[in-house]
């Protein structure tokens, strides 16, 4: 069948309290308007992604399908130089390996739902960053909430981007485009 998931609750409280408590206790340790705040809070979220995004794949199952057209437009934004630049560094190596160990399902349906469950988690740090952004504009920080939304594109944005192109190449094949590229 596939890798029995974790349903309990454990981990998505974990996650929040987390994401939560690095946002509360850095905002008034460090201050929203510190670059370090930004990094600090973007580091929390990705564990908080981390726990909560496998609890959440199987929602919106139809979220997962890529058009045709996306892959040319996350190209065009640099989603592709930035998965090069994290194959460079050895990232993208590393999530392989983890993908490896914690997917019972063979073969491509299980790096398929790797990707799923990775995007889903970046898109739930996604979410906490844009709160944490109007909390901060709200609250007369616009210099924080540039430093947080920039560093949560980074983070979220483009490893989204980045998902959705691997799983539009899994599920449809090499494009005339990726071997332009080769």
């Amino acid at each position: 069948m596939g890798a029995e998931q974790d349903t309990s609750p454990t981990p998505v409280v974990a996650g929040l309290l987390v994401g939560v408590g690095l946002a509360g206790a850095g905002w008034f340790a460090i201050g929203p308007d510190h670059v370090v705040y930004a990094v600090i809070v973007q580091g929390g979220f990705l564990f908080m992604a981390l726990l909560i995004g496998p609890s959440l794949v199987d929602v919106a199952r139809s979220r997962y399908q890529v058009r045709s057209l996306e892959p040319r437009i996350y190209k065009l934004l640099g989603a592709e130089a930035f998965r090069r630049t994290l194959d460079l560094v050895g990232w993208n190596r590393v999530i392989k390996n983890m993908r490896q160990t914690e997917n019972e399902e063979p073969g491509t349906s299980g790096f398929r739902r790797g990707t799923e469950q990775s995007e889903t988690g970046h898109l739930l740090g996604l979410a906490a960053t844009g709160l944490l952004v109007l909390l901060a504009v709200v609250t007369s920080h616009p210099v924080g909430a540039l430093q947080i939304l920039l560093v949560g594109a980074i983070l979220h944005i483009y490893p989204i981007m980045i998902q959705r192109l691997v799983r539009f190449r899994l599920t449809h094949g090499p494009t005339r485009s990726n071997h332009l590229e080769r």
